[in-house]
């Protein structure tokens, strides 16, 4: 009977054992791997978006993405996924990195870890194309405002909505955003800046007015997303960062897609 039981416990141990290395390797695997899968809303240029005639999702933070992964000596996947299930999505292992306008916030980083940043930049105010008044929120008092759901910013209107009576549209996507914006749904939105000002700059004809005036209340700076668990990949994707600042091509990323950023 004792050896049954001795021959029982050693099977355990090996299955722990064995549960225990497959675990580790899988995180290894992860950290150096030859594919990582990058998810992102491809919410609006210049950020990321889908090319209608190629079908790809292209953006300044993509070809970030791209060359950190790169050096990183690994390929990348790209899958589209809602604002909201970001996060979700990394922590449930559907996604290895988030590539999007996030910032870097303490309360993110309860939840995910982040490279060191890329990008910096703060909201821009857009209103109707005859509105030439408004410079500010306060100029705003009583009207109707659009905000992407999820964002710093949409938290940070309904803070100030009681006092400015404001009300407070959300919206899944930039692009439903600008559309409302233009046929008069609303009288202004709150979004990254530099979206507004490349969707201006690609398309002149679009009929709103970027409040250059405004001064932004939440500059902040982003950087990739990675879980908790895999501390292993944002040391490879940092490593490779610093490589990019310290050569220029963060900065060449940036003059391709018209934004600009002072790197610290």
């Amino acid at each position: 009977m004792k050896k049954v039981r001795l021959a029982s416990l050693l099977l355990m141990v090996g299955i722990l054992a064995a549960c225990g290395n497959t675990e580790e390797k899988a995180e290894q695997a992860s950290a150096s791997g030859d594919t990582l899968k990058v998810i992102t809303t491809a919410g609006g240029y210049p950020f990321n978006a889908t090319n209608p005639s190629t079908n790809e999702i292209e953006g300044f933070m993509i070809d970030i993405a791209k060359e950190a992964t790169k050096r990183a000596d690994m390929d990348m996947e790209i899958v589209t996924g809602e604002w909201n299930s970001l996060i979700p999505s990394l922590q449930s292992g559907k996604a290895d990195v988030i590539v999007d306008g996030m910032y870097i916030t303490d309360e993110r980083k309860k939840e995910i870890n982040f490279t060191d940043p890329v990008f910096g930049f703060g909201e821009g105010l857009i209103v109707q194309e005859g509105d030439k008044t408004t410079a500010s929120l306060e100029d705003l008092k009583n009207k109707t405002i659009g905000v992407q759901m999820g964002t710093s910013f949409k938290d940070m209107l309904e803070e100030q909505s009681p006092e400015l009576n404001l009300e407070v549209k959300t919206y899944q996507t930039l692009a439903d955003l600008l559309k409302d914006i233009e046929s008069k749904r609303i009288d202004a939105a709150l979004a990254d800046k530099p979206a507004f000002t490349y969707m201006k700059s690609q398309n002149p004809n679009m009929t709103y007015r970027i409040v250059d005036e405004y001064v932004p209340s939440l500059s902040g700076e982003i950087g990739l997303g990675v879980s908790k668990e895999n501390t292993a990949l944002v040391e490879k994707l940092n490593t490779s960062i610093a490589e990019m600042k310290e050569d220029g091509t963060l900065t060449s990323i940036y003059e391709k897609w018209g934004v600009e950023w002072e790197q610290p």
